[in-house]
């Protein structure tokens, strides 16, 4: 025989029980995981506005943006902000010395420069000039702070690598072997050689 169920009181108790336990079960396995589920996607959706309002934004300034654009390529670039050199092989070494100039003020020294070959970027050539020192961190910093505020021409570093420089004594500041890529425009294209 099975055993029998509580009557009375305590049978009233357990169902009440038994009830709140099955509410609360359906609560944890049905009701929870969808209201969680319901405030993701509304959160989903309220990013999903966010970023139609932001492009939205951008694509009412492309005009503008296409307007100042074609202004500045008709009027060219600034007056002194390329390399104003006939040449490939002049302008790499007017930039290898105005290079040295910002070096010699920033109080370092060149270890080597090395002209790479000029690119066609466009209507423009890129002139390159390859560069290594071996200074401390403040006058290695003063170097690229100088050759990011030179105006004329702009110039622009790539491929900076940094080495700790061997030490046979430990004094704080130790040098650091640097090397970099200089980078500045010329205008114009170079003839195809003979």
């Amino acid at each position: 025989m099975a055993p029998a169920l509580p009557t009375g009181r305590a049978g009233q108790w357990l169902a009440l029980g038994l009830a709140a336990l099955v509410v609360a079960l359906l609560w944890a396995v049905v009701a929870l995981p969808l209201i969680q589920w319901h405030a993701a996607r509304d959160e989903a959706l309220a990013e999903r506005r966010a970023l139609a309002g932001r492009m939205a934004g951008l694509a009412a300034e492309l005009p503008l943006l296409n307007h100042a654009a074609a202004q500045t390529a008709a009027s060219g670039p600034p007056a002194g902000a390329m390399l104003d050199q006939p040449s490939d092989a002049v302008a790499g070494a007017a930039l290898q010395q105005r290079v040295q100039d910002i070096a010699t003020k920033a109080g370092a020294t060149l270890s080597s420069t090395e002209a790479l070959p000029a690119e066609a970027a466009g209507a423009y050539r890129r002139i390159r000039l390859r560069v290594a020192l071996t200074a401390h961190w403040p006058v290695l910093v003063g170097m690229l702070q100088g050759l990011a505020l030179q105006t004329a021409p702009q110039m622009l570093v790539d491929d900076l690598q940094l080495r700790s420089a061997p030490v046979l004594l430990d004094r704080g500041d130790p040098p650091l072997d640097a090397s970099f890529t200089v980078l500045a425009l010329r205008a114009g294209t170079e003839p195809a050689p003979r």
